[in-house]
């Protein structure tokens, strides 16, 4: 499924200011429960709650090139993640690349981002005893 992305930048200002954040090695996440989730059920064929997704890459991270590599790999990690099953739902979620990411691979780059989307509490209890096991 195609994420929904954020496209206001006061939202993104407000889950830098006010949500949970948790920096990792090569990405930070920062979530914030959504207000306007209930407009998205009501779009939504299945009536399901949906997360929105926001991307950022600063230019710290390098050219154009290595900015877009960043960003694909943190959309593709995530949709991944998503893909199991353990992402909670209803929520704005920012993620952020930090500079490591130019040399990272796509295990390392997933491995980390489930680590900080766990530690702000987006992983469904069921899949970290999983993952134990």
């Amino acid at each position: 499924m195609k994420n929904t992305p954020i496209k206001e930048n006061h939202l993104y200002q407000k889950a830098y200011a006010k949500g949970k954040s948790a920096p990792g090695k090569y990405v930070a996440v920062y979530t914030l429960p959504d207000r306007q989730n209930h407009r998205y059920v009501k779009a939504d064929p299945c009536h399901r709650p949906l997360n929105r997704l926001g991307l950022t890459t600063g230019k710290k991270i390098g050219g154009a090139v290595v900015r877009s590599r960043a960003r694909r790999l943190m959309r593709e990690a995530y949709r991944l993640i998503e893909e199991e099953g353990a992402i909670l739902h209803g929520n704005l979620i920012v993620i952020a690349a930090r500079a490591k990411i130019a040399d990272a691979s796509m295990q390392d780059v997933k491995k980390d981002l489930r680590k900080c989307l766990s530690r702000v509490g987006l992983i469904a209890k069921a899949a970290k005893e999983d993952e134990i096991q």
